[in-house]
């Protein structure tokens, strides 16, 4: 069939992952097509490998592809053809639009699947400052896929710390957010409780936002999208919900 599930979540790096790590394997177990990642470390790696041990992921000297983002597939559903990362200018010193380029073995088809982790609203220039980095940041990752996807379906997600200007740049560059493809209204993803912890209890207290998303351009189409909320005995997989989607390609 010419479908396949795409998951993106921001794995909240190490943070409680003692309490977390049952929660996390949980959800990984719905074993999506594609899955990228952000907030990446070397031990959450290992974690989604043991999870999914039929799924491939990146392998790449460049530090942010173990720190910061990566993806993985199925290997028996697609394989890799290329992949890179493209730099966005944003300020964390590993952050990067983590791409690759794959080819889905029942349909003869390629596509590009790129994730991104925009800077945080919390940050000290736009705080103090009011600037917002997220409409360049987001402007240089458009700007990069028209030379990287030339053509094909592309699906652009990851943690964007914005429900405004993401989705604005992404639609003038001709992409679609899943959401309103199906015509839906986009659900909040931050914050995800419970997180296991006293941080689900404590100020600042911030109002639910759509923070993590999925956009797509080019001849592949959602199907549906879920925004999952799957705490496993109490205790949240991330202070994030991840999004998972069902595409149809060639549509």
């Amino acid at each position: 069939m010419d479908r396949l599930t795409v998951m993106t979540l921001n794995v909240w790096n190490t943070e409680r992952l003692e309490v977390r790590r049952a929660p996390l394997e949980a959800l990984l177990g719905r074993s999506p097509d594609v899955l990228a990642v952000q907030e990446l470390r070397p031990e959450v790696a290992r974690l989604i490998e043991r999870v999914l041990p039929n799924h491939r992921s990146i392998s790449d000297p460049l530090p942010g592809w173990t720190s910061e983002g990566n993806l993985w597939w199925d290997g028996g559903v697609l394989e890799e053809r290329s992949h890179g990362a493209a730099d966005y200018g944003a300020p964390e010193l590993d952050r990067r639009l983590f791409w690759v380029r794959l080819h889905h073995l029942a349909s003869g088809q390629d596509l590009v699947a790129a994730s991104a982790h925009l800077t945080w609203p919390g940050g000290g220039d736009e705080s103090l400052q009011g600037r917002n980095p997220r409409l360049a940041q987001m402007q240089a990752i458009v700007g990069a896929l028209d030379a990287i996807a030339d053509g094909l379906p592309v699906v652009l997600m990851g943690d964007m710390n914005d429900q405004v200007v993401p989705p604005l740049v992404a639609r003038a560059a001709g992409f679609t957010s899943s959401w309103d493809a199906l015509g839906t209204m986009p659900a909040a993803t931050y914050p995800a409780f419970p997180k296991g912890d006293e941080s689900s209890r404590r100020p600042p207290f911030l109002p639910p936002a759509t923070f993590d998303w999925q956009f797509h351009r080019g001849p592949i189409r959602p199907l549906m999208s879920e925004v999952i909320d799957q705490p496993w005995r109490g205790v949240a997989p991330s202070d994030h919900r991840p999004v998972m989607t069902l595409y149809e390609l060639g549509a």
